[in-house]
C-alpha cells in the first residue's frame, strides 16, 4: 500500500477537528473518497471536499476500496463505527476521544486482537498538531533535562456557549471533561513518562464540577486529575472557563520538570509575551532561553499512512493509544465533586 493509494471515508463530522485531521491526511496524499451523511459539520465538509462522495456509512465499511475511516462524529457513537470498521478489516483514526465507557474500550480491545494488522489510532491534536508541544515532550523524552519527575498540563478552553451543538452539554454524550479534552493531557504525561510503550499510568486523584455554568447543571466545565507513571508524577487541569478576552480559544502549557531542568510549552498564546503560538522555553544550568519551533514539520498524517503501508507503530503504538483511553476513564470514573 503506497502513500497515495489510501482512500479514506469520513463517518460522522460534528467536531471542527474533522477538518483538521481531513487536512493532514489529504496534504500528505491520502485521498477523501467518500462521507457519510452524518453530523452538523457535512454541509460545510462537503462544500470543502467536493470530490467526496456521499454514501451511507454501511456501504463504507463494506466497502474493500477504503482502507481507512476518519471518525469526528458524536464521541459516544465513535467506538460502535471503530469495531464495524476494525472487524470488516480496515483501519480506523479517530478524533479523541476514541471513546466514551470502559465497555466501548472492551469492545475496541476485541476488535483489535482480530484486526489482522488493522489500527485504531485516536489522534491526540494537541501534542502532534503543535510544534511547542511535541518539541517539548521529545525533548524531555531525549533526556535533556535530566530525570522527568513531574509533568503540569493545563488544558483552558474558551466555552463558545453560543456555537456548541446539543451534544455538547451532555456528559454521556462527550465522556465526561477529563474523558474527552483531558485524553490529550493524559496523552503528553504517558508519552513522557513512560516513553508512549504502552505501560499504564495510575489515577491517585480526581475530580469534576461545573462552576461557572448555572444554567446547564449537568455540565462539567472543570476537571482536575493527578496521574502517576514509572515515578512521575503528573497534575492537570482542564476547563472551559477561558474570558473571551484571551483572543484564542485557550492558553494550553505544558511543563516538566526534570533533575537538570525545566522545559515549558505554551501552545496557543505567550500570555503578555511574545506574539503568535507554538513557544518553548527551557531552564536549564545554561540559563534560560527560547527554542525557535517554527522549522518542525507537522508529520503526523505521513507517519500514520507509513504505518499503514507495513504495520508499523511510528506515529504512536496501539497500546499506547488503549493506555491513555483506559486512562482517563479511570479518572473520570474515580472523580470526586469539585471543591469536595
Amino acid at each position: 500500500m503506497s502513500d497515495a493509494s489510501v482512500r479514506f471515508a469520513v463517518v460522522g463530522a460534528d467536531h471542527p477537528h474533522v477538518f483538521e485531521i481531513v487536512h493532514g491526511l489529504t496534504t500528505a496524499g491520502a485521498i477523501a473518497a467518500a462521507h457519510a451523511p452524518e453530523g452538523g459539520l457535512v454541509e460545510a465538509y462537503v462544500g470543502w471536499q467536493t470530490e467526496s462522495e456521499e454514501r451511507p456509512a454501511d456501504d463504507i465499511i463494506a466497502d474493500d476500496s477504503i482502507a481507512l475511516v476518519v471518525l469526528a462524529g458524536v464521541p459516544s457513537q465513535r467506538a460502535a463505527v471503530a469495531v464495524a470498521a476494525l472487524r470488516a478489516g480496515k483501519h480506523v483514526l479517530s478524533d479523541k476521544p476514541g471513546v466514551t465507557t470502559s465497555d466501548q474500550l472492551d469492545q475496541i480491545r476485541s476488535a483489535i486482537a482480530h484486526r489482522n494488522g488493522r489500527s485504531w489510532t485516536v489522534l491526540f491534536s494537541e501534542r502532534f498538531g503543535n510544534r511547542a508541544i511535541n518539541a517539548a515532550v521529545e525533548s524531555a523524552r531525549a533526556g535533556t533535562i535530566g530525570r522527568v519527575v513531574h509533568v503540569i498540563g493545563a488544558g483552558p478552553h474558551l466555552l463558545s456557549a453560543e456555537h456548541r451543538p446539543d451534544w455538547f452539554w451532555d456528559d454521556t454524550s462527550t465522556g465526561g471533561i477529563l474523558v474527552d479534552i483531558g485524553s490529550h493531557q493524559a496523552d503528553q504525561f504517558l508519552a513522557i513518562a513512560t516513553g508512549a510503550d504502552g505501560t499504564p499510568g495510575d489515577v491517585r486523584h480526581a475530580s469534576v464540577g461545573n462552576v461557572a455554568c448555572p444554567d446547564r447543571p449537568a455540565m462539567q466545565d472543570i476537571g482536575a486529575m493527578t496521574l502517576v507513571a514509572n515515578g512521575v508524577v503528573g497534575d492537570h487541569r482542564v476547563d472551559y472557563l477561558t474570558a473571551d478576552g484571551l483572543g484564542t480559544w485557550g492558553d494550553v502549557r505544558l511543563t516538566i520538570v526534570g533533575s537538570d531542568g525545566v522545559i515549558e510549552a505554551r501552545a496557543n498564546i505567550d500570555v503578555a509575551g511574545q506574539p503568535g503560538g507554538e513557544h518553548l522555553i527551557v531552564v536549564d544550568a545554561d540559563g534560560t532561553r527560547r527554542v525557535d519551533v517554527s522549522h518542525r514539520r507537522i508529520d503526523w498524517a505521513e507517519l500514520l499512512l507509513a504505518d499503514l503501508a507495513d504495520a508499523g507503530e511510528r506515529l504512536m503504538t496501539q497500546s499506547h493509544v488503549i493506555a491513555v483511553c483506559d486512562l482517563v476513564l479511570h479518572a473520570q470514573h474515580a472523580a470526586s465533586r469539585w471543591g469536595e
